[in-house]
C-alpha cells in the first residue's frame, strides 16, 4: 500500500511490476501491463518524479528501479516528518479550542446565565442550540409546533441529528398531525423514524420546546411571537414541570404513521376536537392555525365545516351546541360559556 507515499494506483502497479524485472524497456513494460501508452506514460512520470525509477546511463531507452531501500525510505521518512507537523498544528489547536470554550463559559458564568439564558436572534438561537445537542449525553425530547420547515432549514439540522442518534442518544419527539401535509417535513421526521427517533403526533401543542438530557430546556419567550428570542433554562424546579408536561402530552399523542382519520365518540377527530377547543378559548382563526400548523385558509375551513354540522349561526351559538352535542368538557359544579373571540393574534 504505497498511497500514502503519494503514488497512484496506477504507479504502483508498474513499481510493482518493476520489482520482477527491474531493468526493462517501455515497449516490453507496456505488453506486460497491458495498457495504452498514454497511461504507462503517465504512471512512469509519477514514478520519475519521486526519484522510484530512472534512466539507464549507459541505456537511455532502459528503465531501471531504484533500490528501495535508497528510494522509498527516504519518502517514508519525509511523510512521516509531514505527518508529525501535523499532529502538532492539530494539538495547537485543541489547545486553543479550550481556551475559547474556557473564556466563553466564563463570560457566561460572569451574566448571570446559569439558571435561564435568554437568546435573541436566530444566529444566536441556532448556535447556543448546537453547542446544547453536541453535548447532549442520553437523551432528547421535544415538541416541534409550527408550520412546514423549508428543505434548507431541516438539512441544517441533520448533521446533529445524525450524530446524537449514531451516539446512541435516545430522541423522542412530538410533531402535529398537520407535519404530513408537507413533503419534505414529513420525508425528515420518517427519516428521524427510520433511524430510531420515536415520533409521536398531535393536533396541537403548548408550545416548541426541546428538553437535552432532563437537565435543560429550551422554549420561546414567547409563544406567539417568535421574533422575541428563546429562554435555555437549567433551573432544576422548572425543568422538572416541563418534563413532566412532556410525558403528558407524549402519553396521549398517537404513534407516527397511524391513520388520523379516526374519529371519537362524538364523531370528532383530532384535529377537529382541537379546533373546538381552541374556539372554545376564544382564540381567533390565525390562533388556531398556528396552533394546528395550518395555513389560515385551511382554519377557516376546519371552522366553517364544523358550524354547519353544529347548525350554528355564530361562534357563540356554535359553542354553545358543542357543549349540548357532548364536544366540550363541563364541570360538574359550573356550567360552562364558551368565550367570546378574544383579540389574540398571531
Amino acid at each position: 500500500m504505497l498511497r500514502p507515499l503519494g503514488l497512484s494506483a496506477d504507479a504502483e502497479k508498474i513499481y510493482r511490476c518493476l520489482l520482477e524485472d527491474p531493468r526493462t524497456e517501455i515497449p516490453p513494460l507496456a505488453a506486460r501491463m497491458g495498457w495504452p501508452a498514454d497511461r504507462l506514460e503517465a504512471g512512469i512520470n509519477e514514478l520519475l518524479d519521486l526519484a522510484l525509477v530512472r534512466y539507464s546511463w549507459e541505456r537511455p531507452h532502459e528503465l531501471h528501479l531504484v533500490s528501495p531501500e535508497v528510494s522509498l525510505v527516504p519518502l517514508l521518512t519525509q511523510q512521516e516528518l509531514a505527518l508529525l507537523d501535523k499532529q502538532k498544528e492539530v494539538v495547537a489547536s485543541r489547545v486553543a479550542i479550550e481556551e475559547i470554550v474556557a473564556e466563553y463559559g466564563d463570560r457566561a458564568a460572569a451574566g448571570g446565565y446559569h439558571d435561564a439564558e435568554r437568546l435573541v436572534g436566530v444566529d444566536n438561537i441556532r448556535l447556543r442550540l448546537e453547542v446544547l445537542l453536541a453535548g447532549v449525553e442520553t437523551e432528547v425530547m421535544a415538541f416541534s409546533d409550527g408550520g412546514p420547515q423549508t428543505a434548507a432549514t431541516l438539512e441544517a439540522g441533520r448533521p446533529l441529528d445524525e450524530s446524537m442518534l449514531e451516539r446512541g442518544v435516545r430522541m423522542r419527539g412530538v410533531y402535529l398531525d398537520s407535519l404530513a401535509n408537507d413533503g419534505p417535513t414529513a420525508r425528515y421526521v420518517g427519516w428521524l423514524h427510520e433511524r430510531g427517533a420515536r415520533i409521536r403526533t398531535t393536533a396541537t401543542l403548548p408550545l416548541r420546546m426541546l428538553i437535552a438530557d432532563r437537565k435543560a430546556v429550551m422554549v420561546p419567550m414567547d409563544v406567539t411571537d417568535a421574533a422575541q428570542g428563546a429562554l435555555l433554562i437549567r433551573d432544576t424546579g422548572v425543568v422538572a414541570a416541563l418534563c413532566a408536561l412532556f410525558e403528558a402530552v407524549w402519553e396521549k399523542s398517537a404513534s407516527f404513521g397511524a391513520s388520523r382519520s379516526g374519529r371519537d365518540d362524538v364523531g370528532l377527530t383530532r384535529q377537529e376536537r382541537a379546533v373546538v377547543q381552541l374556539l372554545a378559548e376564544g382564540h381567533t382563526d390565525d390562533v388556531v392555525a398556528r396552533r394546528l400548523g395550518v395555513s389560515v385558509r385551511t382554519s377557516r375551513r376546519l371552522t366553517a365545516d364544523l358550524m354547519v354540522r353544529l347548525d350554528a349561526r355564530s361562534r357563540f351559538q356554535a359553542g354553545v351546541r358543542a357543549i349540548r352535542a357532548g364536544w366540550l368538557p363541563v364541570d360538574d359544579d359550573d356550567q360552562f360559556v364558551p368565550a367570546p373571540a378574544s383579540s389574540d393574534s398571531a
